[in-house]
């Protein structure tokens, strides 16, 4: 029965490197090979070996995450099963069945360990201990249950990264509904606040560049699911819209009314974020395009005004007279 479950090949995320997929590859060949001469302590340790193989792959190619050698078992697979849980989809609770059949998977893994300890290879032994075709079975069913799932979410995680999600804003191409699935992939609620807000920023400073699929799908879209999209998210993309790379002023005059509607409405305060841009604002240099764009800027902002929160309001045009007041001196 064991030796069908093994011949379906394992499932590959896109994005996983060749020398990551190796390892697994080499992992999981060894396992069929201990079932096929049937060595039934080497089927044991190569069970647990291949679980705790994709579970250190997992947390490389998600975050660069190494994890030394004396960290427990239990403590890898834990932490690889956050990253995939990761992607399960956006507001699902704890106690929903599509968490709770992954979070039983895990703890079936996880009990590989004490089977390996009492079975499996990796110790020198006294007595020998005679395995059961039930010892066999449970361990090749508790591995290749969380493997095989595991390994199918990380498609799905690998398009969230927030790394790689990040650098490409700053200079890959993105067509339309590429944005979108890469932050749904991400679970922008489930990340930590500083997080979210370096992912708003790099959205932010991206649609400031006239890139508009990016600003459509990661600001624009904010007011059809206003949850999706946390308050500390929304102050890094009100920022990156108005900062450049550099920490220089810089923005696109023309998107200003939507864009700044879109991320204050529904904000948890958003006189106090408004504030904020303008110390940030007030102590950037001006880059060149901004000198010359400013007054298309000021005008810009202006129509925004009746469009923001009534509580925004006030700090924003502030945050427009302090602009003019720094408008540089021609010639």
């Amino acid at each position: 029965m064991i030796k069908q479950l093994l011949q379906e090949p394992l499932p590959r995320a896109e994005a996983l490197q060749d020398e990551q997929w190796q390892a697994i590859s080499e992992a999981f060949d060894r396992l069929r090979r201990a079932v096929d001469a049937d060595d039934r302590p080497l089927i044991v340790g190569s069970s647990k070996e291949l679980v705790e193989g994709v579970a250190r792959v997992i947390l490389v190619s998600y975050d660069g995450r190494t994890v030394p050698d004396q960290d427990s078992y239990d403590k890898v697979l834990g932490a690889a099963h956050k990253v995939i849980e990761h992607a399960v989809s956006l507001g699902m609770p704890g106690n929903h069945p599509l968490r709770q059949i992954p979070e039983s998977a895990k703890k079936m893994a996880g009990q590989l360990r004490e089977l390996r300890n009492a079975f499996g290879t990796g110790h020198g032994r006294s007595i020998v201990h005679e395995i059961s075709d039930e010892v066999v079975e449970a361990s090749v069913h508790a591995c290749l249950l969380w493997v095989r799932w595991a390994l199918s979410r990380l498609h799905t995680a690998l398009r969230g990264a927030l790394s790689p999600l990040v650098r490409d804003l700053s200079e890959s191409v993105f067509y339309g509904g590429d944005l979108a699935s890469r932050l749904e992939a991400a679970n922008i609620p489930d990340l930590d606040p500083p997080q979210q807000r370096l992912l708003g920023m790099a959205v932010g400073q991206r649609s400031a560049r006239q890139t508009a699929n990016v600003r459509m799908e990661g600001i624009e879209a904010i007011p059809e699911h206003p949850e999706r999209w946390p308050a500390e998210y929304r102050s890094g993309a009100l920022h990156g819209f108005f900062l450049n790379g550099d920490g220089q002023v810089f923005t696109y005059p023309y998107a200003i009314p939507a864009t700044v509607r879109a991320l204050l409405d529904g904000h948890s305060a958003p006189a106090a974020l408004v504030r904020e841009l303008d110390d940030a604002l007030s102590s950037a240099t001006w880059s060149v395009t901004f000198q010359n764009s400013h007054q298309e800027v000021l005008e810009a902002m202006r129509h925004a005004t009746p469009l923001l929160p009534t509580s925004g309001r006030e700090p924003w045009t502030a945050l427009m007279e302090g602009l003019r007041e720094r408008v540089p001196e021609s010639g």
